[in-house]
């Protein structure tokens, strides 16, 4: 059996909010780098612009297969507006800085202040979605719809197979985005918990 036979299941069965939390840590680890004072401007640059790339097309996917679906439907159509609200200022933001950072020469110190700004906004968003409707998603949405959704978020966010396999484990992922969320029921915890004993064999 060929290497790329024996991913295929794995690749089949991440879903949609497996393929969001793996841009999550991608952007969180941008958003780190950009608050801390001590980085070096060339470095802090050159993650300025992968920020920006990433943040780009994970908004444009996350619109159009998360918020589109769910925007109509009564238990999340709160929680969609208020992501979209969020999502339309950060979106203003990415236009504004790519033409500014494709053209940069060195980081200033107001395109410095720009990217903390930006960074701020989007470390709030991944708090209010990770803490609030990521977890309604898997509590109230079966996993065939969120497999399907996962298949549809790739398409659009580009993602290949080997961009997922070449990610860090996604059983760790979720263990650590379980411990960090505070506002969930038991019942999310209850499902969480077989989900990451199910990834385990």
């Amino acid at each position: 059996m060929s290497e790329r036979n024996v991913k295929k299941p794995h690749i089949r069965n991440i879903n949609v909010i497996d393929l969001v939390l793996i841009d999550h840590r991608f952007l969180k680890e941008c958003i780190e780098t950009l608050l801390l004072g001590t980085v070096e401007k060339g470095h802090k640059l050159s993650m300025a612009r992968e920020f920006l790339e990433t943040l780009e097309k994970h908004s444009q996917a996350e619109k159009k297969i998360v918020y589109a679906r769910l925007l109509s439907d009564e238990e999340f159509h709160f929680n969609i507006l208020e992501a979209q609200v969020e999502h339309g200022i950060i979106d203003e933001k990415i236009k504004f800085l790519i033409p500014k950072v494709s053209s940069a020469l060195g980081l200033t110190d107001e395109l410095e202040a720009e990217f903390k700004v930006l960074a701020e906004l989007v470390k709030h968003h991944l708090r209010e979605e990770e803490s609030e409707l990521l977890p309604r998603m898997t509590e109230l949405m079966d996993e065939e719809t969120l497999r399907t959704m996962g298949e549809e978020f790739m398409k659009a966010r580009q993602m290949s197979s080997r961009d997922v396999i070449t990610f860090p484990d996604l059983q760790d992922e979720l263990v650590t985005w379980k411990d960090d969320v505070q506002k969930v029921s038991s019942q999310f915890l209850s499902k969480m918990d077989k989900y990451v004993e199910n990834l385990k064999h």
